[in-house]
């Protein structure tokens, strides 16, 4: 499994959202400019075939739009687009292309041929799409979230936490994944998203798993734990049934920001 961040940011920060492109054609959230930023790193957003959205915020959502114009201004798709969230996403997307291009949406469906996944907040479920087995749990956010448990066919396990405090469904996630990807939007949790001090906690329970620290304001930067890391955007890492494999090649380097390891692999 190639796993590509997009964007590592929160909202106030210079980064990009944060968003994340699995083997080039799984997105997770589509935050404001993420298409900007894929053409920026050479991904073409016509290569997405399945797009999963963790909550409905303009910061993980609202990019939505241009990747149906991407897929289906100048072209029509031979397959579905495969849109996977909570529940409300269809609705969410008919009112966002009125509000934002009134009278287009119709057309542009027919070329786009969106297939939606929609999953109750309150209880997730799971789904088969693509090779891909991919699990929703519920988080708890400031609105009705998602986290995701993706499978591939070699047996890669990659987990997504979206917005979230730490919650039951955070710990399953680390039960079971080979990579985490984890709210860190503060030094210390708030009501609605986990800090450092969580993501270091589920380090301390999980000392082998690989962890990757993602929507992250500017004062959050580095740890003492070994297998937390703290990507750029545009960051890849190859993900095993073992765990995370950095490819030194693929990571920009951040003036400012300070080295560190996962696991003993120097970044």
């Amino acid at each position: 499994m190639k796993l590509q961040l997009i964007g590592t940011g929160s909202i106030l920060t210079a980064r990009m959202s944060a968003s994340a492109l699995v083997d080039d054609k799984l997105l997770i959230d589509t935050p404001n400019g993420s298409m900007k930023a894929m053409r920026r790193a050479g991904l073409d957003p016509c290569s997405v075939d399945f797009c999963l959205i963790t909550h409905f915020h303009a910061d993980h959502f609202f990019d939505i739009i241009f990747l149906l114009l991407e897929q289906g201004l100048q072209q029509t798709r031979d397959r579905d687009l495969v849109l996977i969230g909570p529940a409300g996403f269809a609705d969410r997307v008919d009112q966002l292309f009125e509000l934002s291009y009134p009278g287009s949406w119709d057309e542009m469906e027919d070329k786009v041929r969106p297939r939606y996944v929609e999953f109750d907040p309150a209880d997730g479920g799971e789904c088969s799409e693509g090779g891909y087995t991919i699990r929703a749990l519920p988080m708890q956010h400031t609105v009705p979230a998602l986290g995701y448990h993706i499978t591939d066919p070699a047996g890669a396990r990659l987990g997504y936490t979206g917005d979230t405090v730490r919650c039951p469904s955070v710990d399953e996630l680390a039960a079971d994944t080979s990579v985490l990807l984890l709210d860190t939007s503060f030094p210390t949790g708030r009501v609605g998203h986990m800090g450092l001090d969580d993501v270091e906690g589920v380090a301390d329970q999980w000392p082998d798993l690989h962890l990757i620290a993602t929507h992250r304001g500017d004062d959050v930067t580095h740890s003492a734990r070994p297998n937390i890391i703290f990507p750029a955007d545009g960051q890849t890492f190859d993900i095993t049934a073992q765990g995370l494999r950095a490819d030194a090649r693929s990571m920009p380097k951040q003036r400012g920001d300070r080295k560190t390891s996962v696991l003993g692999v120097d970044l």
